[in-house]
């Protein structure tokens, strides 16, 4: 059908098996960029804290299919990917066969498919201060670095963990 996609990182057999089967009956593509899907699930977790990692994508759309503890980072990164780099849609570990079915075609047309509102999304903030604590600073360090109160370190940490359902040490690897 010239539909041109890729699905990285390639080892995640379970993930091809079960995604190929919603592209067979893509039969139109508007777009000239190539789709990537993304599995962005927690086992990949340092390689999307790094904030250069789109960059790898550049001139690409981007499917990101996230497990439930990745799902508040993906709606992040859907609100602040850049302008070489598109992220069409975030297919989250919840969604029904349909919706799947319709964010990719609706991606090969070239359009964008915002997460709903009422799902957890970190903020810019938010978001920085898990990039510190996943790369092992204590928050102690952070609240003097950022020039804030340890218990306002301590509350963003709490509000990241509800956001993600887990705590954050059982995401580090």
């Amino acid at each position: 059908s010239g539909a041109e996609f890729y699905i990285w990182p390639e080892n995640n057999s379970f993930l091809i098996e079960g995604i190929l089967q919603y592209f067979a009956d893509i039969n139109s593509k508007i777009i000239s960029q190539p789709i990537v899907v993304i599995d962005f699930n927690y086992k990949n977790i340092n390689y999307f804290l790094s904030n250069n990692w789109l960059s790898q994508f550049r001139n690409s759309r981007l499917i990101l299919i996230t497990d439930k503890k990745m799902a508040a980072i993906a709606h992040y990164w859907f609100y602040n990917d850049t302008a070489d780099t598109i992220i069409s849609t975030v297919i989250f570990h919840d969604d029904l066969a349909e919706d799947i079915k319709m964010k990719i075609s609706q991606s090969f047309m070239g359009k964008i498919i915002r997460p709903s509102e009422k799902r957890a999304k970190l903020s810019a903030n938010e978001y920085a201060l898990f990039s510190e604590l996943d790369k092992g600073q204590l928050p102690k360090k952070i609240a003097m670095k950022n020039a804030t109160n340890v218990k306002n370190i301590y509350a963003m940490k709490i509000r990241i963990e509800t956001k993600l359902g887990v705590p954050i040490s059982r995401l580090a690897s």
